[in-house]
């Protein structure tokens, strides 16, 4: 019970806290330059970016949200056929080549699809880890187990923010 416990409450904060890293990231002079959504000019001798596509910029964050949405509504219907474990570890393999191609990105058509694909990952995991923990865990402990996730949930994101 304690490896299924500690595999819920470890993914939890990592998906998390991807979601809080895009606010540092989007304000970094490469990234800035390298995504064509902007530029940075020196004020007060310090790099200060400047944004010329905020619709490019915004895209780029909120495609995610969409991927997610749609490996939520994947991960219910995966989960049915599958199993819980294999759709944890489809979900797994999804966020993981996501993640890769986000950290290898060289412009941003291969970053939108790299969050598509990242989100589609976290959106399977976030809809079936909470199943399977309440399938899997004691009559007793349930309420205890999905409580402590979602407090995980916002730590991840806690700790990315606290990062930048």
């Amino acid at each position: 019970m304690i490896s299924k416990s500690l595999v819920m409450h470890n993914m939890s904060l990592v998906s998390d806290s991807r979601r809080g890293m895009m606010g540092g990231v989007n304000n970094a002079q490469d990234y800035i330059s390298l995504m064509g959504f902007g530029y940075t000019e020196d004020k007060d001798g310090y790099p200060t970016p400047v944004i010329t596509d905020s619709l490019l910029q915004g895209g780029i964050v909120s495609v995610y949200y969409l991927g997610t949405l749609v490996g939520a509504l994947a991960g219910g219907l995966l989960g049915e056929r599958y199993g819980r474990i294999k759709t944890i570890a489809i979900g797994a393999v999804w966020g993981i080549i996501g993640a890769s191609l986000q950290t290898s990105a060289q412009n941003h058509q291969w970053m939108i699809c790299a969050r598509l694909i990242n989100g589609w990952g976290t959106g399977i995991l976030n809809s079936i880890v909470p199943v399977w923990a309440t399938e899997t865990a004691e009559h007793t402990s349930r309420g205890q187990f999905i409580a402590i996730e979602f407090t995980l949930n916002i730590f991840g994101v806690v700790v990315a923010y606290w990062m930048e």
